[in-house]
């Protein structure tokens, strides 16, 4: 009997331990049962609450020694794997394997500042792509400072209104309204500084929200020369129309100055600072006789407006969808300098239907995206990198030049992880090389029109 006491001490120890609701009562059915006795039964309690206490204790020894610095910074990042194709009337198919990792930290030090840093995958010569293609017989792959910047959001330290406006300084994402990669591409990183202006701001009425941005990005460091630069300005409205739909709209103008040495410097393949990964497809002006690149042939003044009108449930069946569009044009071109990205999404995204952000698992979202954008609209070398225009004998490198339908299925499996098919058709706006100054250019020129499908398979896992 002695040891039948010891294990119904040991049973109702181990449920008060694990938080049981029925430990009392089974207590006192032991007890009555004669299988313990009541001093046993509170032995056993108050053995427990001793374990628990100190179990506390020493949780909170470690808690303290832990730096409170450690309570500001959380960690962030993902994981993306994909297969891409290539494929086209005259040309071998292709296929390959990508991946993309990002892990950064954000350092919350007060309600007025804090920092960011990322770490990211690809070629640190390539500004917009941190996609790492597989093979080279496993070698291992780089990994490089993505972004590096503070962010400063005066308030009461200066006795201003919480949330009036920011200042980002140093390497951060694009932080401009936008609805496409029509003028930046996702993984471009800029350099420089980013304010916001919040002038108004209601959760009732017609206008709900008005903000002014501007932007002063450094483009490249000339000790000999002057440096480039491009200075902007955005305006950004938000609108409910009722309870039918939302409406935002934005209008910006992006100047960049001082750009034909970049032209000269990293575009020119004789130049010692020549980059093969930064892809032109904007006309420039070479030398008759060495053939060399001097300088591009317009500048580049970009009048943008964007807009995306959102329909909570325009069908009646609980499913939004949406329009958006992302108009360019340049101003210091002379002709083919007209941009457009114009589409349709729905789904549980949302909002942003170029790139259909889930939240829930068995989330799903579609979008089409039509793409026009004439050879001078938009400075290619931080543009959308997956619309270039490949061809079996020539390969027209940058995102301008070129006409497409981008069309793209989400659906969140799990938590956190996301699935997404994506095709684009591409084709030429202009065939002739204007660039061409030799046979040798001639020769290499576009030929034909065939469409390119190119293909994107993705699995993302954020954390």
């Amino acid at each position: 009997m002695t040891r039948m006491k010891h294990w119904c001490a040991v049973a109702v120890g181990f449920l008060v331990c694990a938080g049981s609701v029925s430990a009392k009562d089974l207590g006192d059915i032991l007890v009555e049962k004669g299988l313990i006795t009541r001093e046993e039964l509170q032995q056993v309690k108050e053995e427990e609450k001793q374990k628990a206490a100190a179990d506390e204790s020493r949780r909170d020894a470690i808690t303290a020694k832990i730096p409170k610095w450690l309570d500001a910074i959380t960690l962030f990042g993902d994981v993306r794997t994909r297969q891409e194709g290539f494929y086209e009337d005259g040309l071998d198919a292709r296929n390959r394997f990508r991946i993309r990792g990002r892990v950064g930290l954000n350092a919350n030090v007060t309600d007025e500042v804090s920092a960011t840093v990322r770490l990211a995958t690809g070629d640190s010569n390539d500004p917009i792509s941190t996609n790492q293609t597989l093979g080279n017989t496993f070698t291992r792959k780089p990994v490089n400072l993505d972004w590096a910047y503070v962010t400063l959001r005066p308030g009461k330290t200066f006795g201003l209104e919480p949330g009036w406006g920011s200042v980002v300084a140093g390497k951060f994402g694009v932080n401009a309204y936008r609805t496409s990669e029509l003028i930046w591409d996702d993984d471009l990183s800029p350099e420089g500084f980013t304010e916001t202006l919040n002038l108004y701001e209601r959760r009732e009425g017609l206008l709900r929200k008005f903000a002014v941005n501007a932007f002063e990005w450094i483009q490249d460091e000339n000790a000999s020369n002057k440096d480039p630069w491009m200075f902007g300005g955005q305006v950004v409205a938000d609108a409910a129309l009722g309870t039918t739909a939302n409406l935002t709209m934005s209008l910006a103008d992006f100047n960049y100055i001082n750009i034909n040495k970049m032209a000269t410097k990293y575009l020119e393949p004789t130049s010692s600072s020549y980059n093969s990964q930064l892809a032109n497809s904007n006309d420039v002006v070479k030398d008759p006789k060495t053939g060399k690149i001097v300088r591009y042939k317009y500048g580049f003044n970009i009048v943008n407006f964007a807009s995306e009108l959102n329909f909570p449930d325009p069908f009646g069946l609980g499913i939004p969808a949406g329009l958006f569009e992302d108009v360019a044009y340049n101003t210091q071109a002379e002709g083919r300098n007209l941009g457009l990205y114009v589409g349709a999404g729905i789904g549980k995204a949302g909002k942003d239907w170029y790139h259909n952000g889930l939240k829930n698992p068995g989330d799903w979202g579609a979008a089409y995206t039509f793409a026009w954008v004439e050879k001078d609209a938009i400075l290619s070398l931080v543009s959308y990198s997956d619309i270039d225009y490949v061809q079996s004998r020539a390969t027209q490198k940058g995102s301008s030049n070129v006409v497409a339908h981008i069309l793209r299925f989400d659906y969140e499996l799990f938590s956190n992880f996301q699935l997404t098919a994506k095709a684009h058709f591409i084709n030429a706006l202009d065939l002739k090389n204007s660039n061409a100054i030799n046979r040798s250019d001639l020769n290499k020129s576009l030929q034909g029109n065939p469409t390119l499908v190119r293909t994107q398979l993705d699995a993302v896992l954020k954390f």
